[in-house]
């Protein structure tokens, strides 16, 4: 508007005039007649930018919405490892999972996706692992790590391990409501007394390559059964991270819901807690038949520093780059072809 109000004006100051003799009125007529279709010239334009404008602007706004679509789309699929191969491998059942060319890149989620575990560790009614199936997850250990570890010749795994000269640690296995299998007092346990001794329990890896190993000899679910049980830790200040599970029920203790359920934690032996500890003490009187809880976080869960990390995601994150690196290019490409449209850059 504020040009077509500047030429209307500068016509009428060039003696656009009704007292005018009739040849310059026919002009001034013709500039006046010139001046508005200039301005109409000028609106069709702005219209046209305008159109345009708006063009622009909804395809960024698709392409806006777009862009983190994809690339959450696309990073949630790298982050799954191989759909392709989820895809290939087809009813996966409960034989072991055919180790594909890569398994070694494999991360630890890597292994819950790609053995398909959600559905089965979400089964809260799941049974308690039975001896033969003890027994199964002993013999793969036999085969690709220890050929020398035996369960324990007077305590069966299925009722846990020999603790001390008195027997069997004091608890025992079964399901537990909302949680699934837990661990239960066998008796009354009083404030202070060893609860679980993981020293005697638990296995130890000694690479991230013999627990992917492991899980491969296992049967899918059972895999995924170790999976969940799966944790790290150190063993002294400054040591290695470890990949710890154990062959026994032992490894069914459950964490508390809160702060004020746990009722065992590690200790050094001189009543302080300790993350490099695997020896349990209780922290209060525990009644007979109260569950066993203790807090996940006792222990440092680091899988990239034991050798069973993202090392899969992280070369997916690649692909995100990637992603991220051409939607800057298209965005690029976007702005220069808006300041053309717009006359911006002359």
């Amino acid at each position: 508007m504020a040009i077509t109000h500047r030429h209307i004006t500068t016509a009428n100051e060039a003696g656009g005039s009704p007292l005018l003799p009739i040849s310059t009125q026919t002009n001034a007529t013709t500039s006046f007649y010139d001046a508005n279709k200039k301005n109409l010239g000028r609106k069709h334009t702005a219209k046209q930018l305008s159109d345009k404008s708006v063009a622009v602007v909804a395809a960024l706004a698709f392409l806006g919405l777009l862009t983190p679509m994809l690339l959450f789309g696309n990073y949630h699929r790298g982050n799954s490892s191989s759909s392709n191969l989820r895809s290939a491998l087809g009813d996966l059942g409960d034989g072991p999972v055919p180790r594909p060319k890569n398994w070694k890149t494999w991360g630890y989620h890597g292994f819950r996706d790609n053995f398909r575990c959600h559905g089965y560790l979400s089964d809260r009614a799941k049974p308690l692992p039975t001896m033969e199936d003890w027994e199964t997850m002993l013999k793969a250990y036999n085969q690709v790590v220890d050929p020398t570890y035996k369960f324990d010749p007077e305590i069966p795994p299925t009722q846990g391990y020999r603790l001390n000269e008195d027997g069997a640690q004091p608890y025992y296995a079964k399901l537990s409501p909302g949680k699934g299998r837990g661990l239960f007092a066998s008796r009354d346990i009083q404030k202070g007394e060893i609860v679980h001794d993981g020293n005697k329990s638990d296995v130890v890896f000694p690479d991230g390559l013999s627990w992917k190993r492991y899980m491969f000899a296992l049967p899918r679910t059972m895999a995924c059964d170790q999976a969940e049980w799966t944790f790290t830790q150190k063993f002294k200040e400054g040591g290695p991270m470890r990949v710890v599970s154990s062959l026994n029920i032992a490894i069914l203790m459950n964490e508390g819901n809160t702060v004020k359920d746990v009722n065992v934690q590690p200790e050094d032996g001189n009543g302080k807690p300790s993350e490099y500890s695997a020896v349990f003490y209780a922290m209060r009187d525990i009644k007979k038949d109260e569950e066993i809880l203790m807090d996940y976080a006792d222990y440092d869960t680091d899988f990239n520093a034991a050798g069973i990390g993202h090392q899969v995601e992280q070369s997916k994150m690649e692909a995100v780059k990637t992603y991220v690196h051409h939607a800057a290019m298209g965005w690029g490409m976007i702005f220069r072809q808006v300041g053309s449209t717009l006359g911006l850059g002359s």
